[in-house]
Formats: structure tokens, C-alpha cells, sequence
């Protein structure tokens, strides 16, 4: 824990004393093989941390095509069982959602709507395809990318561990992870024509209970046009307390959110 604390102080650090001068020199970072960046990788995910639930306390600003929004959220997590996220607006509650591994659960107070179904849910809110276990990882700091699996080609660029696939037609492929502390700085899909990108970025991490957690995270992305950009920022983590996940949909939440079929979606792009 002492080691990890020293590694986070060292990088930024370096990173902040760099950025104060014109001329931005490049870190020595040590050149390391790729097994060993995936075991140190996977030894700091959420995968391998020593507890099981998260209390999260953030506020997030959204930019989705013309709707922008800024809400306080709270996260109840369940490692690798369900989400819990409860956004209210000037402190009232006015949003909730649960995911869990099959289903998204959802209800707005704005607009009365309410959502029990799939993940095509997000997709449509977000412009891409994602699954329980694609959205904990985001949230708490992990690449979406199976780097175990998947061999990736790496170098050493902007003052961390560059990791990309150069043999894919269809998609640019790639990450960053910080150097010392082995946690994502961003990871990048992108379609070659420039249909379709999913871009998350990391600025900083902050320490809970010895592991470390993303204290802002940008995420953005692009489906046939249609921006989307959503910032959060982690304001109080609490881990291994006892959560409850309530869930009820109000009375007054009675129009149901109909998706869009891939008929009308084709039609309207």
C-alpha cells in the first residue's frame, strides 16, 4: 500500500512539473514486456481488489446530440452483480437505475418514463453496444480490452505504456496506461471511417482502502454522427459497506421508453 501511495506521488509528480514547462521532456519509463505489463495490469484491476461492494458519491455533465444535463449521483455497486445509480437534481432525487448482469432498470422523474429491459437501453443513449461487465469496469478505472487474450502491439509514447492493434481493418484499437501505478489513462475504439468511436480518459486516481480509483473520468463517443460526451467526478468512495439497491418505479412514471428499431434508426440516419 506504502509502495502504490509512493508510485501515485512520483507520477504525478513528474507529470505536473513537466506540464509547467514549454518544453514537455519525455519520462524515463522503464521498458518492460508485455506479459509483464498484463500481470501488473490485472494484480491493480477491480477484478482482483479485496472487497466486493462500492458506495460512490460523484456528480456528473452530459452532452447527448442536442440534450445536455448536470446531475449528483450516487453508486452502489455489487462487484460483478449490479449497479445502483440513484441522480438528483439541486438534491433531489429525480433518476435511478439499476443494471445487473441481464437487464436494465430505469425511471425518470422529468419526463415520467420508465425502462425494464435490455442493454440496447444504453446503446440507444449512448451510441454503442456495452454489457454489465464492460460498464463496472468503466467506472471504476479498467480496460474493456482483454489484453490477456488479446496480444496487443506496445511502444512507450506520451509518458505511458501505448498499446494498440495493427491488424484490424475495421477499428483503431488502442490504450494508454500509466506507468508506476498500472492504471488506465484512456483506451480508444474507433471505426476506420469515423462512423463510430467509444473514447474513455482517466485524468487522476485517488487512493481508498489501498486501491486506486478514477477520480475524473470523460468518456466519449459517436454513432453515426451523434456526439456524446459525459464527464463524472468522484467526490467519496466507501468500500465493503453493507448496500441496499432499492428499486421502485412511481406511480406517476408510466410512459414506457420505447427503443427505436434498427428499421426506424436506419431510416432516420
Amino acid at each position: 500500500m506504502q509502495f502504490r501511495l509512493l508510485a501515485v506521488i512520483m507520477l504525478f509528480f513528474m507529470v505536473s512539473c513537466s506540464s509547467k514547462k514549454n518544453v514537455n521532456p519525455e519520462i524515463k519509463i522503464p521498458n518492460i514486456r508485455y506479459s509483464k505489463l498484463v500481470k501488473e495490469y490485472k494484480a491493480n484491476s477491480f477484478k482482483e481488489a479485496e472487497f466486493n461492494t462500492v458506495k460512490i458519491g460523484a456528480k456528473m455533465s452530459y452532452k447527448i446530440g442536442n440534450s445536455s444535463q448536470k446531475l449528483g449521483l450516487n453508486f452502489r455497486i455489487a462487484k460483478g452483480e449490479k449497479i445502483w445509480i440513484s441522480g438528483d437534481f439541486l438534491g433531489i432525487p429525480v433518476v435511478k437505475m439499476l443494471i445487473e448482469k441481464d437487464s436494465v432498470h430505469y425511471y425518470n422523474k422529468f419526463d415520467k418514463t420508465y425502462f425494464d429491459g435490455s442493454f440496447d437501453f444504453i446503446k440507444q443513449l449512448i451510441g454503442v453496444d456495452v454489457s454489465y461487465a464492460v460498464l463496472e469496469k468503466l467506472f471504476l478505472g479498467d480496460l474493456i480490452l482483454n489484453i490477456e487474450k488479446n496480444r496487443f502491439k506496445m511502444d512507450i509514447h506520451d509518458n505511458s505504456y501505448f498499446i494498440y492493434d495493427g491488424g484490424n481493418k475495421n477499428y483503431y484499437i488502442e490504450a494508454a496506461i500509466y506507468p508506476l501505478i498500472f492504471k488506465t489513462k484512456s483506451q480508444l475504439i474507433e471505426h476506420v471511417l469515423g462512423e463510430n468511436l467509444f473514447a474513455t480518459y482517466y485524468k487522476n486516481y485517488q487512493e481508498v482502502e489501498g486501491f486506486l480509483f478514477p477520480k475524473e473520468l470523460n468518456i466519449k463517443g459517436r454513432n453515426k454522427g451523434k456526439e456524446s460526451v459525459i464527464t463524472i467526478k468522484y467526490n467519496d468512495i466507501k468500500v465493503n459497506e453493507n448496500l441496499s439497491f432499492p428499486y421502485k418505479v412511481p406511480k406517476d412514471c408510466d410512459k414506457p421508453v420505447v427503443l427505436k428499431s434498427k428499421e426506424n434508426t436506419e431510416d432516420n440516419e
